[in-house]
């Protein structure tokens, strides 16, 4: 019996005889292949373009000023307004009652949460000054702080940062367990004694060691209060308070690496601008690290301090019931169906996450219109690739005619004009990446020579890895389909005729 397939010798030639033809017809029809790739090059770059302009504002957008990767809860109808104004003031949080650890418990265990933690403001005026050794001359304004709990920010810190309560009694076996400020007894670390200064303008009471302070109310030594700071603060400040500060003279920028482990005065329950009364105290507070889950304009303290705060100075409700609870969400795939439960549990979002939610929609709507742009000028240029190869074969008929009557069947012939279809769209595909790219170099290029602002990035464009092949098989997929029913026709071709005419 014999074997009716050809050899893989006969096949292999086969093959590459196609692939020299489709080569030479290529390289032989060099203006349109040009005029075809042209169209191509523009569509795929401004596919690139804008899909690397839409990733770079994802970033910054939901990167850097709105965070996805976590939900901030509110209670309902609680106006974010009235109780910011009312933490300025010295106001108290009823409306907050309904924020307690047994809710925090609650929203815990929906779906796709990785963990719940509280967040607790000020419910009462204070202000800090400082800054002298950076700034030449000492600020002074209202605080704004409000407390998370450390845990929220494990594992984002620097190993040295330490964010947790430094006037917590701990477990010790001797003095070297315990931190700079204490000493061990009956097993537990205990704040030293000291000597106040005598008046708020002296230097601190020399009885502490160095890297504490004496405080007057306490007269016990204490370690300043570690506080984060976001980064979007330093952005507003180098953007533009900088300028407003200095009151028409810039003061110098600020680099992260210049506040660290910056310390500066608080004043608390009291206000800068309205006479407060009542007793107040003065702390001071560290700058221990960035992050972006600190509050946006302020400092961010341990929740323990700020609970002891709001008990002393408002009431013991203001130092039980928080204001919001931020859930942190383990795959940001989940973050709208998060969204659905909260509300369905009858919760609000806060300002941040709501306007999260509508700035991602927002970007996917322009990410949206800008992909079918891109697409819409492929499309065209598909048109005009199936354009040109149905005028190619009014031109070649006479050789696909003697193609056909060498032997080549209707598939062959099918197969030649999409091979060199593919090879017009790698082509045009491979120019239209260079083109994105090199587009939005230039744009970087241009923009770097704006003045600074707000959130600017290094560059406005992002390109994912998966880009790149993406724009080439969009290339070729498109070119392939405008050549397919010029390829058919071709198929279809009568030899005899195409010889005869």
């Amino acid at each position: 019996m014999t074997n009716s397939h050809p050899p893989a010798s006969e096949v292999s030639s086969t093959r590459r005889g196609k692939l020299n033809l489709v080569l030479t017809n290529f390289t032989r029809n060099k203006k349109s292949v040009a005029l075809s790739s042209i169209g191509l090059m523009v569509g795929i770059g401004a596919l690139v373009f804008f899909i690397g302009l839409s990733q770079g504002i994802k970033e910054v957008v939901l990167g850097r000023i709105f965070l996805v990767d976590q939900v901030e809860v509110i209670p309902p109808k609680v106006s974010l307004g009235a109780q910011a104004l009312g933490a300025l003031f010295g106001g108290g949080a009823p409306e907050n009652q309904a924020f307690t650890d047994d809710l925090i418990t609650q929203l815990s265990t929906i779906d796709g949460v990785g963990g719940a933690y509280p967040k607790m403001k000020f419910t009462f005026p204070a202000f800090g000054f400082g800054g002298a050794g950076i700034l030449g001359r000492d600020v002074r304004g209202e605080l704004i702080a409000d407390g998370i709990d450390p845990a929220l920010v494990n594992g984002e810190l620097s190993p040295n940062v330490i964010f947790a309560d430094r006037e917590a009694k701990t477990a010790c076996q001797n003095d070297q367990n315990c931190d700079i400020g204490m000493k061990c007894v009956d097993q537990i670390c205990e704040a030293l004694a000291c000597t106040p200064p005598r008046t708020r303008a002296s230097s601190q009471a020399i009885s502490c060691p160095t890297g504490s302070y004496c405080a007057s109310d306490l007269k016990r030594c204490l370690r300043p209060i570690p506080i984060l700071l976001n980064p979007q603060l330093l952005e507003l400040y180098n953007g533009g308070l900088a300028i407003a500060l200095g009151k028409g003279r810039s003061l110098p920028k600020i680099s992260p690496e210049l506040v660290q482990n910056f310390i500066f005065n608080a004043e608390l329950n009291r206000s800068a601008i309205m006479r407060q009364r009542g007793q107040s105290l003065r702390r001071q507070l560290q700058v221990v690290g960035f992050n972006r889950k600190a509050i946006s304009v302020g400092a961010t303290l341990p929740i323990s301090y700020v609970r002891r705060f709001n008990t002393r100075f408002t009431s013991r409700e203001a130092g039980e019931y928080f204001h919001s609870v931020i859930l942190k969400v383990k795959d940001q795939r989940r973050f709208p169906e998060i969204i659905a439960e909260v509300k369905r549990r009858g919760l609000e979002l806060a300002d941040q996450t709501s306007n999260a939610v509508q700035a991602a929609k927002i970007i996917l709507s322009i990410e949206a219109i800008f992909t079918l742009i891109a697409l819409g000028i492929v499309a065209l240029a598909s048109l005009n690739i199936s354009q040109m190869f149905f005028m190619q074969i009014t031109q070649r008929r006479r050789e696909i005619g003697l193609l056909r009557a060498l032997g080549a069947s209707p598939t062959d012939i099918q197969k030649i004009i999409l091979g060199e279809a593919a090879l017009i769209g790698l082509l045009g595909g491979l120019l239209g990446i260079l083109s994105g790219i090199g587009f939005s170099a230039l744009i970087d290029l241009l923009a770097a020579h704006l003045p600074r602002f707000p959130y600017k990035p290094e560059s406005f464009f992002v390109f994912p890895a998966w880009v790149y092949p993406a724009g080439i098989m969009i290339s070729i997929l498109f070119c392939i389909f405008g050549a397919f029913f010029p390829a058919r026709a071709a198929a279809r071709q009568d030899p005899a005729e195409a010889l005869t005419r």
